[in-house]
């Protein structure tokens, strides 16, 4: 579990038998955005402002810029068999080879790919079976072949218009605290209107049919066909609980999940079937969802980690748990 006091490696049949990593001992930031396991069954952190930290045969790696990440908040990685791609505030990396050594790096940003890479500012990545790499960006979508570079943004379609959202919007963004890189914010595209940003992608998942589900800050979910290259938006209009939409996973069954900052909703391509704190959520505000093989549904919010069991024939969801 990422947290913003550290990593917590825990194991599920006991609710005691946990151990926490953090500044003291492993990680250089204890501020963690993302984990993720490669093909060789390395465990990776990317952190806030500490870079990447790795876990392999109990011993930890950490790697930043002088190895040659862009940037030392890395917020997304991912893996083919030859490469693996992340995602941070500064452009994204490429990594062949051995990690630790630099020529193994190779940096795209948005000046050096001439605005393929629409944003600087990555969250989020997807890779298809054709190794087509998608970016979810603070300005839009990009999409790299490994040769030419297209990007989409609001313009093209992504997130729901202003007045479809307006009403739903307001003061929905009072309850987030903080503001992430606030001190920069003059420099960044479509901030006229901190509760409406449908360029900003926050959240990505490509799904069984290879379709492209996208989560913006206040535009809604966008579900973009890669084969048509066109949005669908869907809003709190459509039954979405909010239109905050910060985690986006995929069920077995193909049902998609979607956290938002109004709790949990799950989609079957027709209806949004809505949870939140009176179905046992600990947050509305949904930040992370996996599933695990038990039929167990893992919900990250504010304060905490709710576990759901999942009724495979009803689709119902109960929490076990008493606290």
């Amino acid at each position: 579990m990422g947290t913003s006091m550290g990593v917590i490696k825990y194991d599920t049949t006991s609710i005691d038998n946990y151990t926490v990593y953090d500044n003291r001992n492993t990680l250089l930031s204890n501020g963690i955005f993302s984990i993720s396991i490669d093909p060789n069954d390395k465990v990776w952190f990317g952190t806030y402002g500490g870079g990447l930290s790795i876990l392999a045969a109990g011993e930890w790696v950490n790697i930043n810029t002088p190895q040659g990440l862009n940037d030392a908040f890395v917020y997304d990685l991912k893996f083919t068999n030859t490469s693996m791609w992340v995602a941070t505030w500064s452009g994204v990396n490429r990594v062949q080879g051995d990690p630790l050594i630099h020529d193994s790096w190779t940096s795209f940003t948005a000046e050096n790919t001439n605005g393929g890479l629409i944003d600087n500012w990555v969250y989020a990545i997807e890779i298809d079976d054709n190794n087509n790499v998608w970016f979810g960006t603070e300005g839009g979508l990009s999409l790299f072949n490994g040769k030419q570079w297209k990007n989409w943004n609001h313009k093209n379609g992504l997130g729901a218009s202003y007045e479809i959202v307006k009403r739903d919007n307001r003061l929905a963004t009072d309850s987030f605290k903080g503001s992430h890189h606030s001190n920069q914010v003059i420099n960044l595209p479509n901030t006229e209107n901190v509760f409406y940003r449908p360029n900003y992608i926050v959240s990505m998942r490509l799904d069984q049919s290879n379709r492209l589900w996208i989560g913006t800050w206040g535009g809604g979910l966008s579900m973009f066909d890669t084969e048509t290259q066109v949005f669908r938006n869907y809003t709190v209009k459509h039954g979405l609980p909010g239109n905050y939409i910060l985690a986006i996973h995929e069920g077995s069954d193909g049902n998609l999940w979607i956290g938002s900052n109004k709790g949990l909703s799950k989609f079957d391509g027709t209806t949004f079937l809505n949870y939140s704190q009176t179905n046992g959520l600990i947050s509305d505000y949904v930040f992370s969802i996996e599933f695990d093989n038990d039929s167990f549904l893992w919900v990250g919010g504010h304060h905490g980690m709710t576990r759901l069991k999942i009724d495979v024939k009803s689709g119902h969801l109960s929490r076990l748990d008493s606290k």
